[in-house]
């Protein structure tokens, strides 16, 4: 499933430690975007982090969340492009 998360934070150090804990999970594919090929349970997992991350009175982040037959539906235009799979490596 892919979800994607942009924020605005006007805090450096917090958004730095947001961008942070999203880079885990994902790929920035714009400055305050970042697309993540997840399954559910770590979508349970990245918005428990999200949320001990944020000031919950000043910061705003959205996540949304595409099912697989809405997934193949984003278009991408100009230098965009479609974030690659994380590479893992399993020791």
């Amino acid at each position: 499933m892919q979800y994607f998360a942009c924020y605005d934070i006007a805090d450096d150090r917090r958004r730095q430690r947001l961008s942070d804990v999203l880079l885990d999970f994902g790929t920035r594919v714009q400055e305050s975007v970042f697309q993540c090929r997840i399954d559910p349970q770590l979508a349970e997992e990245i918005l428990a982090r999200v949320k001990r991350t944020i000031e919950e009175n000043t910061d705003k982040v959205h996540v949304l969340a595409l099912c697989d037959a809405c997934g193949v539906r984003v278009s991408h235009y100009g230098t965009g492009h479609e974030a690659a799979d994380p590479e893992y490596l399993i020791l």
